[in-house]
């Protein structure tokens, strides 16, 4: 049904398109959190090739908000403990940390 194979119990909590800067590469695509993990897929801007991430909400470490052009709120940074971050550019800034936020709070408890 969706374009990666979901784990045993997991759940898509929320879904927006985005663009995905990580390790220098910048990627447009589908954005989800689940109740697992943040889910990225998408493709090389100008390439047809399909690109899968994704990061465990146990390993994520800070998710922090930024702006474009320093006024532009529309910055989601994601930072894990293998020291890998994701700079998502996606519409609904706040509302995706809030929900990453209260994700990362359930994991927790």
């Amino acid at each position: 049904m969706y374009s990666f194979n979901m784990l045993e119990n997991e759940k898509i909590l929320k879904k927006d398109l985005c663009n995905l800067a990580i390790e220098g590469t910048v990627l447009n695509g589908a954005f989800y959190l689940t109740n697992e993990r943040l889910v990225f897929v998408g493709y090389l801007l100008d390439q047809a090739h399909k690109h899968f991430t994704d990061l465990s909400l146990v390993h994520i470490d800070e998710v922090r908000r930024e702006k474009t052009f320093r006024f532009i709120p529309n910055v989601l940074i994601i930072h894990s403990i293998q020291d890998v971050e994701w700079k998502l550019t996606l519409s609904g800034r706040d509302d995706w940390y809030d929900a990453v936020q209260k994700q990362l709070s359930v994991i927790e408890k």
